[in-house]
Protein backbone atom coordinates (compact mmCIF):
# COMPACT_ATOMS: atom_id res chain seq x y z
CA UNK A 1 0.00 0.00 0.00
CA UNK A 2 3.10 2.28 0.92
CA UNK A 3 4.47 1.80 -2.76
CA UNK A 4 0.90 2.82 -4.28
CA UNK A 5 0.26 5.90 -2.06
CA UNK A 6 4.07 7.29 -2.55
CA UNK A 7 2.63 7.34 -6.29
CA UNK A 8 5.28 4.24 -7.16
CA UNK A 9 2.66 2.21 -8.68
CA UNK A 10 1.11 3.38 -11.93
CA UNK A 11 -2.76 2.41 -11.11
CA UNK A 12 -4.85 4.97 -10.03
CA UNK A 13 -7.00 3.39 -7.46
CA UNK A 14 -5.89 1.16 -4.88
CA UNK A 15 -8.52 -1.75 -4.15
CA UNK A 16 -8.77 -3.07 -0.57
CA UNK A 17 -10.79 -6.44 -0.81
CA UNK A 18 -11.68 -8.83 1.58
CA UNK A 19 -14.62 -10.37 4.06
CA UNK A 20 -16.10 -8.08 6.52
CA UNK A 21 -14.36 -7.75 9.45
CA UNK A 22 -11.33 -8.47 8.08
CA UNK A 23 -9.47 -5.22 9.19
CA UNK A 24 -9.90 -3.60 6.26
CA UNK A 25 -11.41 -0.47 7.46
CA UNK A 26 -8.55 -0.37 9.85
CA UNK A 27 -5.73 -0.79 7.68
CA UNK A 28 -7.41 2.24 5.45
CA UNK A 29 -7.47 4.68 8.31
CA UNK A 30 -4.08 3.58 9.40
CA UNK A 31 -2.33 4.41 6.59
CA UNK A 32 -4.79 7.87 6.07
CA UNK A 33 -3.54 8.75 9.74
CA UNK A 34 0.34 8.39 9.17
CA UNK A 35 0.16 10.33 5.63
CA UNK A 36 -1.87 13.00 7.57
CA UNK A 37 1.00 13.05 10.10
CA UNK A 38 3.46 13.27 7.28
CA UNK A 39 1.23 16.52 5.96
CA UNK A 40 1.24 13.80 2.56
CA UNK A 41 -2.54 13.28 2.62
CA UNK A 42 -4.89 15.81 1.16
CA UNK A 43 -8.54 14.40 1.74
CA UNK A 44 -10.05 11.45 3.31
CA UNK A 45 -13.50 10.24 4.41
CA UNK A 46 -14.38 6.98 5.50
CA UNK A 47 -18.25 5.88 4.88
CA UNK A 48 -19.95 4.07 8.03
CA UNK A 49 -22.76 2.25 8.20
CA UNK A 50 -25.51 3.75 10.24
CA UNK A 51 -23.86 6.59 11.29
CA UNK A 52 -25.51 9.91 9.83
CA UNK A 53 -23.62 11.90 7.22
CA UNK A 54 -20.99 9.26 7.09
CA UNK A 55 -23.35 6.53 5.95
CA UNK A 56 -23.96 8.42 2.49
CA UNK A 57 -22.78 9.84 -0.14
CA UNK A 58 -24.22 13.41 0.88
CA UNK A 59 -21.39 14.70 2.07
CA UNK A 60 -18.69 12.86 0.55
CA UNK A 61 -17.65 15.62 -1.78
CA UNK A 62 -18.08 18.79 0.11
CA UNK A 63 -15.66 17.22 2.50
CA UNK A 64 -13.40 16.20 1.00
CA UNK A 65 -13.41 20.13 -0.86
CA UNK A 66 -13.45 21.44 2.19
CA UNK A 67 -10.17 19.03 3.36
CA UNK A 68 -8.05 19.58 0.03
CA UNK A 69 -8.78 23.45 0.29
CA UNK A 70 -7.01 23.43 4.00
CA UNK A 71 -4.33 20.45 2.94
CA UNK A 72 -3.53 22.40 -0.08
CA UNK A 73 -3.79 26.24 0.27
CA UNK A 74 -3.22 26.85 -3.11
CA UNK A 75 -6.52 25.10 -4.16
CA UNK A 76 -8.66 27.36 -1.55
CA UNK A 77 -9.01 30.19 -3.99
CA UNK A 78 -9.87 27.66 -7.17
CA UNK A 79 -12.73 25.75 -5.12
CA UNK A 80 -14.46 28.44 -3.45
CA UNK A 81 -14.76 30.20 -7.17
CA UNK A 82 -16.24 26.37 -7.66
CA UNK A 83 -19.01 27.76 -5.04
CA UNK A 84 -19.12 31.09 -6.19
CA UNK A 85 -20.38 29.39 -9.88
CA UNK A 86 -22.80 27.79 -8.37
CA UNK A 87 -23.98 28.65 -5.40
CA UNK A 88 -26.43 25.83 -5.29
CA UNK A 89 -23.49 23.58 -5.46
CA UNK A 90 -25.30 21.60 -2.31
CA UNK A 91 -27.87 20.38 -4.16
CA UNK A 92 -26.17 19.94 -6.79
CA UNK A 93 -25.17 15.84 -7.91
CA UNK A 94 -22.52 13.97 -6.63
CA UNK A 95 -20.78 14.19 -10.22
CA UNK A 96 -21.40 18.38 -10.44
CA UNK A 97 -20.40 18.37 -7.24
CA UNK A 98 -17.34 16.70 -7.99
CA UNK A 99 -16.10 18.22 -10.60
CA UNK A 100 -17.20 21.67 -9.77
CA UNK A 101 -15.23 21.23 -6.28
CA UNK A 102 -12.72 18.57 -6.96
CA UNK A 103 -11.51 17.90 -10.40
CA UNK A 104 -11.63 21.48 -12.07
CA UNK A 105 -9.90 23.36 -9.01
CA UNK A 106 -7.33 20.29 -9.05
CA UNK A 107 -6.91 20.75 -12.96
CA UNK A 108 -6.02 24.68 -12.10
CA UNK A 109 -2.66 23.47 -10.29
CA UNK A 110 0.26 23.55 -12.49
CA UNK A 111 2.47 20.83 -10.41
CA UNK A 112 4.58 23.21 -8.64
CA UNK A 113 2.39 24.83 -5.82
CA UNK A 114 0.51 22.00 -4.65
CA UNK A 115 3.00 20.93 -1.73
CA UNK A 116 1.34 20.82 1.56
CA UNK A 117 2.91 23.37 4.33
Amino acid sequence: MHTWADGQDKRCIFWLNSLAGTGKSTIARTIARRYFEKKQLGASFFFTKGSGDVSHAGKFVTSVAVQLGSSVPSLHGHICAGITNRSDIASQSLRDQWHQLVLRPLSKLDGTNCHCP
